[in-house]
């Protein structure tokens, strides 16, 4: 198929309703690949935005004189000469100064120098083997619990916080506890609201994992979440920075929010909220996303799927297919932990980063760093298709 058409089908199945994942699937194209060609579709809808942009710069920079190019060259042999002398490109621009002449830019000189053979290559550095592998998903959106947060006369509360890394778009929700029906519901909300993302990404608080006793059956969040095909990803241990956006916005929903005024009980705060979340769509700005409100981006990136405004959770949520990421890191001891439970990993894997990923329809755990497959685990689950 033409480079052309398949973009111009990629829109056309994603404007149908077909998610992100399953056009790369159908397409064999990226994601990155599609966000760009999306990207470009929602600027000029009308205009020919399939087409490449001309590469040719914009502008035409003047040759440089042979005069000019054999001065650089001398400033760089006197320097040389002199003992303890910088003689890198910053030092002959300076010294085309004292001589009272307009220098040439940095990238100029450095490009004489080495069309003459007078630089030299820096050592790569080895490749970092902890790499933190959690930033290159798309179309993520960030979950955490705040509390407990106690409102006097009534009692303890706590917040179910979601956000929308793409649009910045927010939705707090005080709920009486931290059962994981209350998170499901808060979650629902969002995607009848906002739509619903390709990645879910929180802490391992038990809300959200599920039950420490059943580690293999998995809580009915995650459950919920592969029922919608979006792939939970759970950041490590004890690394709560991991999910900084959500966690940047709890100290904003504490000061702003719940510090700025006294409430009477739960239904009180839960009315304030929705107009607390409302202000903060409309209003907030974020450099993210070029200073814009996530109602403005909202409007830009309208094109999102969306759970239905009726739609309610159903009361079984089976276990079928999909993936969860467990991101965690290795230390001397080699040791995996995912809900509560050990593996043992390669030697190699030894203070790095790994992603362990769970497959329902494979019955596996797989441990990846930097896309390379180092162990595989059997992982029994009581799926519904047995």
């Amino acid at each position: 198929m033409d480079e052309e058409i398949t973009r111009q089908k990629a829109i056309e199945l994603f404007l149908h309703g077909h998610k992100p994942a399953s056009i790369c699937r159908e397409l064999g194209k990226t994601r990155p690949w599609f966000y760009k060609w999306l990207k470009r579709y929602q600027q000029n809808p009308k205009e020919e935005w399939y087409k490449e942009y001309s590469r040719k710069p914009k502008t035409v920079h003047p040759t440089l004189s042979p005069e000019t190019e054999q001065l650089i060259l001398k400033i760089r042999k006197d320097l040389e000469s002199k003992k303890y002398a910088q003689i890198g490109a910053i030092s002959i621009q300076w010294a085309f100064h004292q001589l009272g002449l307009n220098p040439p830019p940095i990238w100029t000189i450095d490009r004489v120098l080495k069309r003459h053979g007078l630089t030299r290559k820096k050592k790569k550095e080895p490749k970092r083997t902890n790499e933190y592998p959690g930033d290159k998903y798309i179309n993520v959106q960030q979950l955490d619990l705040v509390g407990p947060r106690f409102i006097k006369d009534y009692g303890r509360f706590y917040a179910a916080n979601m956000i929308d890394l793409e649009r910045r778009c927010i939705h707090t929700n005080p709920v009486k506890s931290k059962a994981s029906d209350h998170v499901v519901r808060a979650v629902c909300r969002f995607w009848k609201t906002f739509g619903i993302p390709d990645f879910l990404q929180m802490d391992n608080e038990m809300s959200f994992r599920g039950s420490n006793r059943y580690p293999h059956s998995f809580g009915k969040l995650i459950r919920f979440a592969l029922l919608h095909q979006v792939t939970p990803i759970f950041i490590p241990q004890a690394e709560p920075w991991r999910n900084g956006v959500i966690e940047q916005f709890n100290e904003t929903f504490d000061k702003k929010f719940f510090r700025s005024q006294r409430f009477k009980d739960l239904a009180h705060i839960r009315q304030e909220a929705q107009r607390f979340e409302n202000f903060h769509n409309s209003y907030y700005r974020y450099k993210a996303i070029g200073n814009r409100t996530p109602c403005d981006m909202l409007n830009r990136f309208p094109f999102f799927a969306k759970l239905a405004p009726r739609y309610k959770i159903p009361r079984k949520l089976p276990l079928i297919d999909g993936k969860i990421i467990f991101i965690r890191f290795i230390r001397s001891n080699l040791k995996l932990n995912v809900l509560g439970e050990s593996f043992r990993v390669a030697t190699d894997l030894i203070y790095s980063y790994v992603e362990a990923v769970v497959s329902i329809e494979g019955q596996s755990l797989s441990v990846y760093r930097d896309n390379r497959l180092f162990n595989s685990f059997e992982y029994k689950m009581p799926v519904d298709w047995m």
